[in-house]
This record gives C-alpha cells, structure tokens and sequence, in this order.
C-alpha cells in the first residue's frame, strides 16, 4: 500500500513536470523498500534464531537423556567388571595355596565365575551422532559442552578396544584349558553340564587342580586380569566421570533457558 501510494505521488509529479521532486519521491521510495527488505531479513534471522534456540533446547534434552543412559551402562559394566576381577584374584590366591587344601568343587565353582561370560559397555550415541550428521554440533553454545561431546565417541572407542583385548585374553585362558584341562568338570560343578544335557563325569575323573600349578595358564591369567583391572580402575571410572560432566553441563544450560 505505500509503495503504490509513492506510485501515486510520483505520477502526479511526472504529469505536473517537478522533476525534482519526483526525484525525492523516488529516492525516498527506493529507501523505503529497503528499508522494508532489512525489516524482512531481520524478521527472518529472528525466526531462524528461535528455530536454533528450540532445536538447542530439544537437542540438550535428549543428550542429557542418552548421557544418563550411557553413564548407569558404565557403572552396571564397571561393576560386572569388577566382580570378575575379584574372581580373578581368587584363582591367583588359589595358585599361591598348597594344593591339597584346594578342592575341585571349589577350583570349578571359581573358573566358572571367571571363565563363564565377558562383559561389555553398550553405548548408546543415536542422538549425538544425528546432531553430528545435521551439522547442528555447531549450534551448541557451550564450548565446554560442545568439546565434552567430540570427545565422547574417542573415549568409547578406548573402551572398546581394551574390552576387545579382555576378550582376546579371556579366549587364550579358555583354549588353553580346553588344550591342558577339563571343560566338563567345571561345567559338571557350575550346574551347566545338567541344562545341557551332559551326564555328569565319574567323581575326580578328571581334575583341573593341576593348571594351578601351569605357568602358561598363569601368564595367560595374568594377561585377563590386567586387561580388565585397567577398565575397573581406569577406563571405566573416566567414561563415568566424563558423562556426569556431560550431563552437569547440560542441566546448566537448560536451567538457564527456562
């Protein structure tokens, strides 16, 4: 409407011949469409804001979710890594006794607890791997949450790979018990022979007290139990500590936006 109502003046002007003030008029409607175009982006990078803003808040939201998430997997994983530690350490206890106070109930009870099952951190990152993909990682204001974040997924990744080298070593113990002991015995002792259908072996028929006294089966023992003491004491703790940052951050942050 004023821009028609400057169209207006300025015909009136051109047929009344007042160039220079059809030049004002003109002047003065070029400014006012520019002015008008600034209005326009400056309404524009507004809504771009508040569409950033509520991204941020909702993006913060399922971080802190998946934060939390992650951070009670580490601490079950710690602890399942924990006690098999401390199993571990019974079977170097029982290497370190006289052998004929050892009983076989009591060797195959404790290799069950330590050569039954492995244990591993599952991680959950669907969130901060879309905010990554989207390019929306930028977004995040905070520097210090922004570098928590990148650094996440290397940490995990350190996990990961020291959890492989637990495996890989927890695989040499079992071969090696399956090359120079007796699998059923302790699968006769932990109930596992029973639900598998295995009748059970003749009492002491085949005994596995003698690896105790095996120095590969030692060093390979040796090997497991340092592996999974690193994550007990080191890995994990660091994990737990960096998501609880991640998560102290974003709390923060959100209770700044309300």
């Amino acid at each position: 409407p004023m821009i028609k109502f400057f169209r207006k003046i300025r015909q009136k002007l051109l047929a009344k011949n007042k160039f220079s003030k059809y030049l004002i008029y003109a002047i003065g409607e070029i400014v006012l469409v520019v002015i008008g175009i600034l209005i326009a982006l400056q309404i524009n990078n507004w809504n771009e804001q508040q569409k950033t803003k509520s991204n941020q808040e909702k993006y913060l939201t399922l971080l802190k979710t998946e934060a939390i998430n992650n951070l009670n997997q580490v601490k079950k994983t710690k602890e399942a890594a924990k006690t098999m530690h401390l199993w571990q350490i019974k079977i170097f206890n029982l290497i370190d006794s006289y052998q004929d106070t050892i009983t076989e109930d009591n060797l195959s009870k404790t290799f069950g607890k330590v050569f039954s099952e492995t244990f591993k951190f599952r991680y959950e990152n669907s969130v901060l791997t879309e905010i990554k993909s989207s390019g929306d990682l930028k977004n995040i204001r905070n520097d210090s949450l922004r570098n928590y974040l990148i650094a996440l997924d290397p940490l995990v990744l350190t996990i990961e790979y020291q959890e492989k080298s637990v495996i890989e070593e927890y695989d040499k113990s079992i071969e090696y018990i399956k090359k120079s002991g007796y699998l059923r015995t302790i699968a006769d002792k932990n109930g596992i022979a029973e639900r598998i259908g295995i009748p059970k072996s003749p009492k002491f028929k085949n005994s596995n007290i003698h690896l105790l006294s095996d120095n590969e089966f030692e060093n390979n023992l040796i090997r497991y139990t340092g592996t999974t003491k690193n994550l007990v004491s080191y890995q994990y703790p660091r994990l737990e500590n960096h998501l609880k940052k991640i998560i102290e951050i974003i709390e923060r942050e959100l209770e700044l936006k309300k």
